[in-house]
């Protein structure tokens, strides 16, 4: 038995961007691991998984993306997943992990969330509230 899991990967400035499409699996989670921990080895700290076109992950898959997410973390980074959806999203549910991932709706809202913001404007006379926190998320 085979599964196809395609891999691509992306830099960007602070991330890198890996994009899944196929199976994650037993089979197929050594490579992604591999990929993953070399961009760790390689000073990426930030890392990015694309899940939108993953049809299926097993928990091989999911142990693998709770490894790296702890390497990240120990290394002052961190694993944040992309456009969750199908059998990943309820395995995440169902779980409980979803809590455990940094998850965003699509790659642009986890590129923002790891890329340092430009400093704030001065304050302006025609500013009318609201809030200037950053909101982080775990």
């Amino acid at each position: 038995m085979t599964t196809r899991l395609d891999l691509s990967v992306r830099r960007h400035e602070g991330a890198s961007v890996t994009v899944l499409a196929g199976e994650l699996d037993k089979l197929s989670s050594p490579r992604l691991r591999d990929v993953l921990v070399t961009q760790l080895d390689e000073g990426v700290g930030n890392l990015i998984l694309d899940v939108t076109a993953l049809r299926f992950c097993d928990s091989t898959g999911l142990w693998t993306m709770l490894e790296v997410q702890r390497r990240a973390s120990a290394a002052g980074g961190c694993l944040r997943l992309a456009g969750v959806h199908g059998i990943l999203e309820r395995i995440l549910t169902v779980t409980g992990l979803a809590s455990a991932f940094s998850l965003d709706p699509d790659v642009p809202a986890s590129l923002r969330a790891v890329t340092p913001e430009a400093p704030e404007a001065p304050p302006s006379a025609h500013f009318t509230g609201g809030s200037t926190g950053t909101n982080l998320h775990g």
